[in-house]
């Protein structure tokens, strides 16, 4: 027999044997059976869980990791855990930070990095440093990981735009 013939028929026999595996299990046969809840719990009962089960909980302390957790969960994050950048230190100086200026709706949607050129992914569009965005007056200047710097030509202004984490 050639190996092709041997291989056809260890992944028939296999899969016969899983499906008898299955029929055996599905039937009920490979394990005891459990007596079910008690039909006749009444309210007594029910209370009586209920009362147990809080008593249970509020002698429980959550510990030092958890309530650092809970704790850290509704701060601002220094970093974006997936870009391995620090989202705290500026990148552009001060001067672009002093200045501030009526920002139009630009959305920074995402930071890609191909072949050495930084895109940013502006308003669900690519640009490199240097295009013209779609509103004719404005250029993206600089680009990071995360922020984007945009630049009005006709104001001369210019504005940073956060890297939006939201959907």
């Amino acid at each position: 027999m050639d190996t092709a013939k041997k291989r056809q028929i260890i992944i028939i026999v296999a899969a016969v044997l899983m499906s008898l595996y299955g029929v055996f299990d599905l039937t009920g046969t490979s394990r005891a059976k459990h007596p079910g809840p008690a039909a006749q719990a009444g309210p007594e009962d029910l209370e009586a869980f209920i009362t147990q089960t809080s008593a249970q909980i509020s002698g429980e302390r959550a510990s030092t990791y958890d309530e650092y957790v809970i704790d850290r969960a509704g701060s601002i994050w220094g970093r974006n855990p997936f870009s391995g950048k620090n989202l705290t230190e500026p990148e552009f100086g001060s001067e672009a930070k002093d200045k501030t200026y009526p920002r139009p709706v630009f959305v920074y949607n995402g930071y890609v990095e191909r072949g050495g050129q930084k895109v940013a992914v502006i308003n669900n569009r690519e640009y490199l440093a240097g295009d013209q965005l779609k509103e004719k007056s404005f250029f993206v200047k600089k680009i990071s990981p995360a922020r984007v710097l945009i630049k009005n030509k006709t104001e001369g202004s210019e504005f940073e735009i956060p890297l939006s984490e939201l959907e």
